[in-house]
């Protein structure tokens, strides 16, 4: 409880003043931000230093002069994770300026220092960043943290991560279609450049499948890999983690490689595909050859364009 409210009371401060610069210490990137009707990832510092403006305009727009939150709850979830619940107070002098209201957060260790990777809120919001504050009506937070929680382990987001990846690169070298799938958790969503596409069932699979067998059987390359940049656990079942692939013929690299990002959620013991984007140019999909680019568009960047679409859960 000390650790989270230490991290609580230098967030608080710096929300007040509009310090981008030491709120952007207690945070690592990417974070999960979850509210009564949104949720998003943020990713970029461009990103995070808009959500913290159009916060702490919300404030002052209130005339908040006191912003306190207040821990209720904490535990270790491992050596390296903090789970904690606070109650959050929008003062104006000693007048609330909005309800009180309940929050829950996860902080990781990294290089010595307790940084948020994910918060909930009962605020209300249908769109990022919030410059509005309203709490919801409705909502609830869950009263405990899953016994099943993956970061009670000892397991690595980066080591999962790469395992996921590999077996996925596996059974498209083996071209064994069903071993594929059943890596793939539908309906899951998939978005390039120009393209987005629900996946509902294996037929609508197929098509990148076969390309992607195709381009390693043919003239173009031999092999395929895909390797982990980075990763991170954003909840309790889930992992965002970012690779590229790399294509290979007679053991050069034959192809430039994609940048790409990729949801995992837990099903039983098994982490699946629920998401992923690839920095891809191609105008149409399938594609002949990847077009690949240099960025990778943001999760936030996908909602909004895909804004009904279920890119999470």
């Amino acid at each position: 409880m000390t650790l989270l409210q230490d991290v609580l009371d230098t967030q608080s401060r710096a929300l007040l003043a509009g310090d981008v610069a030491t709120l952007r210490k207690t945070v690592l990137l990417p974070c999960r931000q979850v509210l009564v009707g949104s949720e998003m990832i943020v990713e970029t510092e461009a990103d995070f230093e808009r959500g913290v403006t159009a916060f702490t305009g919300s404030l002052h727009s209130l005339g908040v002069n006191q912003f306190i939150r207040l821990v209720t709850e904490a535990e270790f979830l491992s050596d390296d994770y903090i789970q904690g619940y606070y109650v959050t107070h929008a003062l104006r002098n000693a007048a609330a300026m909005v309800p009180s209201y309940d929050n829950r957060i996860v902080l990781q260790q990294n290089q010595g220092t307790w940084r948020v990777i994910e918060e909930e809120s009962t605020l209300s919001a249908v769109s990022w960043p919030i410059d509005l504050l309203r709490v919801a009506d409705h909502g609830n937070l869950p009263a405990h943290a899953p016994r099943n929680d993956v970061r009670r382990t000892a397991a690595t987001p980066m080591s999962l991560y790469q395992s996921f990846l590999d077996r996925l690169t596996g059974a498209t070298a083996q071209n064994d279609f069903a071993a594929y799938c059943a890596l793939c958790d539908m309906p899951y969503t998939s978005h390039s450049d120009h393209v987005d596409t629900q996946i509902r069932a294996p037929e609508d699979i197929r098509p990148f499948f076969d390309m992607t067998v195709d381009i390693i059987s043919g003239d173009k390359a031999d092999a395929m890999a895909r390797l982990a940049t980075s990763a991170q656990f954003l909840g309790a079942d889930l992992i965002c983690g970012y690779h590229d692939t790399v294509f290979r013929k007679g053991g050069e690299e034959s192809l430039p490689p994609i940048k790409s990002r990729m949801i995992l959620r837990r099903d039983g013991v098994q982490w699946k595909l629920k998401h992923v984007t690839n920095a891809l140019s191609n105008p149409t999909y399938p594609y002949n050859a990847p077009e690949p680019t240099e960025a990778l568009l943001t999760h936030r960047e996908i909602q909004e364009r895909t804004k009904s679409w279920p890119t999470l859960h």
